[in-house]
């Protein structure tokens, strides 16, 4: 399986705006620049909902959401929602007995299709707090390689971040650590070949 697609490459950032009723459709997408926009009308459909729908609209057409920010919202929430979607989850509000604290769930075989499940009335700030230790224990592989990663980062001094954050999200979507160590490794050893045949001097016949 080939991990670093063009598609899988390209990450944007989606930003939520509640709209109103005089919206054609309970929740609406749109391209604004190198970031998506959607706006959601809150009496036909949840913020949950809408971003759901956003994040599943785009990973159809093979992009990633790295990050969701709220417009104008709770600071509380849209804290809580933009550390959530930076791990590929979605947030839902839980009612009833069936969520007692703050988890995270995988809803299908695909653990990169998972939930951070809240109880209604739960402090969202205490929630985002749990958040890092929520994921771990619903994919504790994933949050070592994560942990790795942000080291990384930290004894690069910023020279590399973007790379290793594009590294992060490909071990969030494939669940595959080793897999996409493999191809970095095999892709930037293809691009020092590549520039040693380049600065080699040619030999004359």
């Amino acid at each position: 399986m080939t991990i670093l697609t063009r598609e899988r490459l390209f990450t944007v950032s989606l930003h939520i705006h509640q709209g109103d009723a005089r919206q054609a459709k309970a929740s609406l997408l749109r391209r604004d620049g190198d970031r998506f926009i959607a706006t959601y009308d809150p009496e036909r459909a949840s913020l949950g909902t809408a971003v759901m729908l956003a994040r599943v609209t785009l990973s159809s057409e093979g992009i990633t959401v790295s990050e969701v920010i709220l417009e104008g919202h709770d600071p509380d929430l849209t804290a809580l929602y933009r550390a959530a979607s930076k791990l590929l989850l979605d947030v839902e509000i839980a009612s009833g007995l069936r969520v007692t604290e703050p988890a995270v769930r995988v809803l299908s075989e695909d653990p990169t299709q998972a939930t951070y499940l809240i109880p209604e009335g739960w402090d969202l700030n205490d929630a985002l707090g749990r958040l890092p230790a929520a994921f771990a224990a619903a994919r504790p592989k994933v949050a070592r390689n994560l942990k790795r990663i942000e080291q990384a980062k930290k004894e690069s001094g910023g020279k590399i971040d973007h790379a290793l954050d594009v590294v992060a999200v490909l071990v969030l979507e494939t669940d595959d650590p080793d897999g996409v160590y493999d191809e970095m490794l095999q892709l930037l050893h293809q691009v020092r070949t590549e520039r040693t045949t380049a600065a080699a001097p040619a030999t004359v016949a």
